[in-house]
C-alpha cells in the first residue's frame, strides 16, 4: 500500500496492550493529550508496526487509541501477527474475544505492509517477493483471509514471511534456548542480510543462547532471504522482543520492538526525512526506564 508521507514520523513498536508505556513514549516523543487524541506540536504524526494486542492489561484502550489516531489521519499503521490471527479467527468462524469485536471492521482496513513516500513499515520482515505477491489483497476480502489458511498456501507462507519474519531450523543437539529459557527448534534470522558463511550467532536477531560461533545455517537453508540493500528506503518493523542492548538500526533496517511485556519498555524511533539511520535517534519509555 502507497501513501505519501509527511516526511517526520515517530515509529513505535509492539504496544501488546501496554497503554501505560505508550502513553509514556507518547509524551516523551512530545505528544499532549487533546480530548480522546494525541497531537504534536511540529505536526509529527505516528506510525505503528502492530501487534496492539494481548498480553498487556489494556489491549482495548490501545486499540481506541491507535484507531482514532488512524481515524483522525494523526498515524498510519499495519497489522501485526496477532491482529491477522485475530481477523483469521474471525473469518474461520472461531470465537473471537469479545472486546475486540468492535474492532474488526476497522482492524480490516489496515494494510499488511505500508510503502511511504520516504520509509517502509511492515510487521517483521520487508521480504520483496512476499510484497509483491500481496500488493493487490486485502484484509477485508474474506476469500484471501480464507486462502491464507490453507495449508502449503503460497499467499499464506507470504503473510506469515512478513508478518512473522524468516525462520529455520535449529540443530537439535544444539538445545538453543530464547531470552526467556524456552528451547527453541527454529531461529529467527537477520532477514535483510546475506547471511551465506555465517555463524548461528551473527545469523539470528532474536537473540539465542549459548552464542554459537562454530557452525552457522548451510546454504540450502537460506534460498527464501532477499537482502535488503543499503540503497533501499529505511524500513521499520518490529515483532522480535529484542533486549535493551541488542542494537536494533542495522543498514537501512530498523527494529522498533523492545519486548514491552518483559522490559515494560516501549521503544520508537524518530525519524526526520533523511536515508540516514542513527541508534541516536532511538527513543525509549517505560515503567522501568524512568
Amino acid at each position: 500500500m502507497n501513501e505519501k508521507s509527511q516526511g517526520k514520523i515517530d515509529v513505535v513498536g509492539d504496544v501488546h496492550g501496554h497503554y501505560q508505556e505508550l502513553a509514556k513514549l507518547l509524551e516523551k516523543l512530545g505528544y499532549s493529550k487533546e480530548g480522546n487524541t494525541v497531537k504534536h506540536p511540529d505536526n509529527r504524526r505516528l506510525g505503528f508496526v502492530g501487534d496492539f494486542i494481548n498480553r498487556g492489561p489494556d489491549s482495548v484502550k490501545v486499540l481506541s487509541l491507535v484507531k482514532s489516531l488512524h481515524q483522525d489521519g494523526l498515524a498510519v499503521a499495519v497489522l501485526g501477527n496477532h491482529e491477522f490471527r485475530l481477523i483469521q479467527d474471525s473469518v474461520s468462524g472461531k470465537e473471537v474475544p469479545t472486546e475486540y469485536e468492535p474492532f474488526l471492521p476497522w482492524l480490516r482496513t489496515l494494510p499488511l505492509f505500508l510503502e511511504l513516500e520516504d520509509v517502509r513499515i511492515v510487521h517483521a520482515a520487508w521480504h520483496f517477493s512476499s510484497i509483491e505477491q500481496l500488493k493487490k489483497k486485502k484484509v477485508s476480502d474474506d476469500a484471501f483471509v480464507a486462502e491464507t489458511m490453507k495449508k502449503k498456501s503460497p499467499l499464506g507462507n507470504a503473510v506469515k514471511r512478513i508478518l512473522s519474519g524468516i525462520k529455520i531450523k535449529v540443530p537439535p543437539d544444539l538445545r538453543l534456548v530464547d531470552r526467556f529459557g524456552i528451547q527453541r527448534s527454529k531461529g529467527r534470522l537477520k532477514w535483510w542480510m546475506d547471511l551465506r558463511g555465517k555463524s548461528f550467532a551473527e545469523s539470528f536477531l532474536s537473540p539465542m543462547e549459548p552464542k554459537v560461533h562454530e557452525h552457522g545455517p548451510r546454504d540450502e537453508q537460506l534460498p527464501m532471504l532477499e537482502p535488503y540493500d543499503k540503497s533501499e528506503k529505511p524500513v521499520f518493523f518490529g515483532h522480535y522482543c529484542l533486549p535493551p542492548d541488542i542494537p536494533k538500526v542495522s543498514g537501512q533496517t530498523v527494529c522498533v520492538d523492545g519486548c514491552v511485556t518483559c522490559d515494560k519498555t516501549l521503544w520508537a524511533y524518530r525519524y526526520d526525512d533523511t536515508q540516514i539511520l542513527d541508534a541516536s535517534n532511538l527513543v525509549q519509555a517505560g515503567i522501568k526506564s524512568d
